[in-house]
């Protein structure tokens, strides 16, 4: 009889891990290479992305921040893995590497876009995506959510906040530009815009005006950093700041219990 029992408590247990490993796969489509997943899109309006959680995280590390990033144009419609070495996690390595502890807390996701241009409704189906698929295996802050983008990317950034000002706590476009006369929805999202002064592919004025406009508004979180004798490709010089990191991570939602964004912001002075 005890033999009997054994056996059917075996057969129970292999039978559950089997169902646990068929829904983690049929429903999240998660492919686990070191601190890395490659998840496929569950609906038609969302991005396939990469999703990197930091060094050491484990489910005792608490919520953690979100960083997204949108990259540019020439990796449009290509093999999501090679973004493996554009994203923001892995260009900000060469500044922690030399860290017994991880300095790059948030957990980082990279869509990869299949056309020529982001989408905001998609980007937030795929920010809706993560946060509801991630509650089964990681905690995200939502009152830290951060979205960021190079060129292509950074036009997307600042387009996607506009359109969602409620869903980011701050915004960090690069090399990209928005539309000036929009800059009111930008009024309680922290932003931080670098733009290249010598940039031939996208001039530094679809940065300015911007930025200019949001000041005028008397934004009190907005600065650009233009990057002395940069061209357009500054992507790897924005993203190895360690300043840049610690500015996000000042910035945050107020109402943090809920998710939601009551428009009442705890955002630092940008730093100098």
């Amino acid at each position: 009889m005890k033999i009997l029992i054994r056996f059917l408590l075996i057969v129970i247990l292999i039978v559950s891990l089997c169902i646990l490993g068929y829904r983690a796969v049929y429903d999240f489509n998660l492919i686990r290479s070191g601190g890395t997943f490659v998840i496929q899109k569950s609906t038609p309006d969302g991005y396939d992305f990469l999703l990197r959680i930091p060094r050491g995280y484990n489910d005792y590390s608490g919520k953690q921040p979100l960083l997204i990033y949108l990259h540019g144009t020439g990796e449009s419609g290509k093999d999501i893995n090679t973004l493996k070495n554009k994203d923001p996690y892995f260009l900000s390595q060469k500044i922690f590497k030399d860290q017994e502890t991880a300095l790059f807390p948030f957990i980082c996701v990279t869509p990869v876009c299949d056309t020529k241009r982001w989408e905001p409704y998609r980007v937030i189906a795929m920010l809706d995506q993560v946060l509801s698929e991630t509650k089964y295996r990681f905690q995200i802050d939502p009152s830290r959510i951060y979205l960021t983008g190079y060129s292509m990317g950074g036009f997307g950034t600042f387009e996607t906040a506009m359109e969602y000002p409620e869903r980011f706590a701050a915004i960090v476009p690069v090399a990209g530009g928005g539309e000036p006369d929009r800059a009111i929805k930008l009024q309680h999202v922290a932003t931080w815009v670098f733009h290249g002064d010598n940039d031939q592919t996208v001039p530094l004025a679809s940065s300015d005006l911007v930025v200019k406009s949001m000041q005028k508004l008397n934004h009190r979180n907005v600065r650009l950093t233009t990057i002395k004798d940069g061209g357009h490709g500054i992507a790897e010089k924005v993203y190895s700041r360690s300043e840049l990191y610690s500015w996000l991570l000042r910035q945050k939602l107020f109402n943090d219990r809920t998710g939601s964004n009551s428009g009442n912001f705890v955002n630092s002075r940008p730093s100098r």
